[in-house]
Parts: C-alpha cells; structure tokens; sequence
C-alpha cells in the first residue's frame, strides 16, 4: 500500500476556510479521504542548532491506489 501526504502549517489549515469550524473542515478533509496522522509542533531553537520547521503544522495522509 502507498501512501500520499498533504501537510500545512496550522495557521494556514485554520484560515483556509474561515466559514468553517474545525471540525468541520477536518470532516471535509475526512470525506476526501484524509486521515488526519499528526500535529508536528515547532521544535525549540537551542543554540548552535536550526530547528527544521517554521511553524506547528498538521499532517494528513490517504492511501493511493497503484
């Protein structure tokens, strides 16, 4: 089984439709066929070493058909 992955960072995913509760636009994402796998938050800069993200985000995957 292969797997597809769409990652945003937070605030993008809770501004992308405003008209939208969360868990409204979670269940739109749901009906797609998304499967909600993670919040990734950003890590703590310590010194002498960059933290890979930028901001908290969110990551959803579905499975893809060969």
């Amino acid at each position: 089984m292969k797997w597809e992955y769409k990652m945003f960072t937070l605030d993008h995913f809770l501004s992308s439709d405003s008209n939208l509760t969360i868990e409204e636009q979670l269940n739109k994402y749901g009906e797609e066929g998304w499967e909600l796998v993670g919040i990734l938050e950003k890590p703590y800069t310590t010194l002498g070493i960059q933290p890979r993200l930028d901001s908290n985000s969110i990551v959803f995957k579905k499975s893809v058909i060969d």
